[in-house]
């Protein structure tokens, strides 16, 4: 057993110290918080809907399809009722939220290289999905215009807010 002394382990002390608060702080500055569902914390920055074309061909459509119309993972793209046989879920006729679509993609979809999406690359994805449903015509998808969207199922679900 090895006795530190005085100084010695007052440094070993003070390096562990400095080594945990830096962990911590690069575990706490990689931390992906849920996105409410106002779109009150979205982050401040924003996508290009073009470039999010570009990442979803390349790293989203082997699972989704190239036109989002699903693969071996549900189809993305669609606005048929909820009813009756042969019933889909997508963005476009299932989701109530458009913030909640940033949030779903931040938190559970990684890039080829198993790494999360940069929160400008989550935009750009979030308005080229929100384009092909018809449910955003613009280039550039930012907190402001995510928040705004009104969702076509917006009613579909209870409503706890009150």
């Amino acid at each position: 057993m090895v006795l530190l002394h005085g100084k010695l382990k007052q440094m070993v002390k003070l390096n562990i110290f400095i080594f945990s608060f830096f962990l911590n702080s690069i575990v706490l500055s990689n931390e992906i918080i849920t996105i409410e569902i106002d779109g009150s914390n979205l982050p401040e920055t924003q996508g290009e809907v073009l470039r999010g074309e570009k990442i979803f061909k390349e790293n989203c459509s082997k699972c989704h399809g190239y036109s989002a119309e699903g693969l071996t993972a549900p189809e993305l793209v669609g606005r048929n009722k909820l009813s009756g046989d042969n019933v889909s879920k997508t963005v476009g006729n299932f989701w109530p939220y458009a913030p909640k679509i940033f949030d779903f993609i931040k938190r559970a979809k990684r890039d080829t290289n198993d790494d999360y999406y940069s929160d400008e690359d989550v935009y750009s994805v979030t308005g080229y999905i929100l384009k092909i449903n018809d449910l955003f015509e613009g280039k550039i998808m930012d907190k402001k215009k995510l928040s705004g969207i009104i969702m076509p199922n917006k009613e579909g679900f209870i409503d706890f807010s009150n």
